[in-house]
């Protein structure tokens, strides 16, 4: 009787939860819970976050992202999905010295009370269904170009008065490439022992994730695929388009590709204010299952020494602090150059140049740079080399030069 209580109120939790083409690993993993993305920004990205894991929502998808919080973050997301089922999480983000990244969440799911029934058909007492998870990542930058991060979690199910409980790891690495603006990320999540349910005993969603991310910040575009796998379903692809108008308003599509599974994408809309409070929304149609909405709010705040609010300035300790790229360096193919520098966090850029070892600097970019990066025709004429240097601007405070390259342009 217990045994069948309690892997009843499992088929019901999954199917409302996972609606997924039949697969040959079906029914080989429990708490489904696990593998549940709470943020209403990422869940109409349709999960693809691997490589972009650009704030405190990379505690779910890649660990390692955290080392790239610029603000810390304080966030509320909320999901109204099959069945009146309802999720909750909070998540807490925050960066430290500008290489050192960390992530909290809390999340916690439950649903309507479910009819029992005995093996015979008989009614039994009503089924409550739960699940809880409290999740702690870290990521750490060990080079400008290269990140790595960890997570531990711990969950809790209570099914039909059956309680279950566990520790899963996680770990991911996320890799600045060659390509500017490309990102690559790698993940494994939820590894951990099996849980006991009663007298079975079930393996967890250990998961798999690889992904590839695109950014176009000129053009606010970030275009985003992600490779996803877990021990009990088929292989996903996952693809992603997120368009950021004025820094301001976003709109974002993507689904999961599976195997004979139906055309169902997300679609989500955020507004930024003042680059402080945050409202994100996702919708879903499902045609046999019905429409889902998820909303969140985020409230993000300066880190010490930071300030991000419209005309503020450095305190003075930041600004002791405050310093030009460490390192630059050039690539040429054919007839383009492309300059690439350390990051400064939370900064944009200026590029220079000039023609002579006495010549005078020039500035080559028009506007701020976002992006660690600038990419742009040989310069042609007499001169056969070039001088270059950058500079860090943090609210309208610009660095000392770098130190300069010279590039020999023939």
């Amino acid at each position: 009787m217990k045994f069948y209580l309690t892997n009843l109120a499992l088929a019901l939790l999954a199917i409302p939860l996972f609606s997924q083409s039949p697969s040959e690993y079906s029914g080989s993993a429990s708490n489904l819970f696990l593998r549940f993305g709470p943020s209403s920004r990422v869940s109409a990205m349709a999960e693809t976050f691997t490589a972009v894991a650009d704030d405190e929502n990379a505690l779910f998808y890649n660990p390692a992202g955290l080392a790239n919080i610029t603000q810390g973050a304080l966030g509320l997301n909320h999901t109204e999905w099959f069945e009146d089922i309802r999720m909750d999480n909070l998540v807490f983000g925050y960066n430290f010295d500008r290489k050192f990244g960390i992530g909290f969440s809390m999340a916690h799911m439950w649903m309507p009370s479910l009819q029992g029934k005995d093996e015979f058909g008989n009614e039994t007492r009503d089924i409550n269904v739960s699940s809880s998870i409290v999740n702690l990542g870290m990521g750490y930058k060990f080079h400008s170009s290269l990140y790595f991060g960890l997570g531990i979690k711990y969950f809790q199910d209570n099914l039909a008065g059956y309680t279950a409980n566990g520790l899963a790891l996680d770990a991911g690495m996320y890799m600045h490439t060659l390509i500017p603006g490309l990102t690559f990320g790698l993940s494994v999540q939820n590894m951990g022992a099996d849980i006991q349910y009663e007298q079975v005993r079930e393996q967890i969603p250990m998961t798999y994730r690889a992904g590839l991310a695109y950014n176009i910040s000129k053009a606010g575009l970030r275009i985003a695929v992600d490779a996803i796998k877990t021990i009990d379903s088929d292989m996903a692809i996952g693809t992603a388009i997120e368009y950021t108008l004025l820094n301001t308003f976003s709109l974002r599509f993507g689904n999961q590709f599976r195997q004979d599974q139906k055309f169902t994408p997300g679609y989500g809309a955020g507004l930024n204010i003042s680059k402080k409070y945050l409202i994100d929304y996702t919708y879903y149609e499902f045609e046999d299952l019905g429409n889902t909405h998820r909303v969140g709010f985020t409230f993000r705040f300066d880190l010490p020494g930071i300030k991000s609010g419209p005309g503020s300035k450095y305190s003075s300790i930041y600004i002791k602090k405050s310093k030009a790229p460490s390192s630059l360096y050039y690539v040429t193919k054919d007839d383009r150059l492309s300059l690439h520098w350390s990051r400064v966090y939370g900064a944009n850029y200026n590029v220079y140049a000039k023609t002579s070892k006495d010549g005078t600097w020039r500035k080559l970019n028009s506007h701020l740079l976002d992006e660690n990066f600038l990419e742009f025709k040989k310069p042609t004429g007499n001169n056969k080399t070039i001088f270059v240097c950058v500079t860090s601007v943090l609210n309208s405070i610009e660095s000392a030069f770098s130190k300069e390259v010279s590039i020999d342009v023939k």
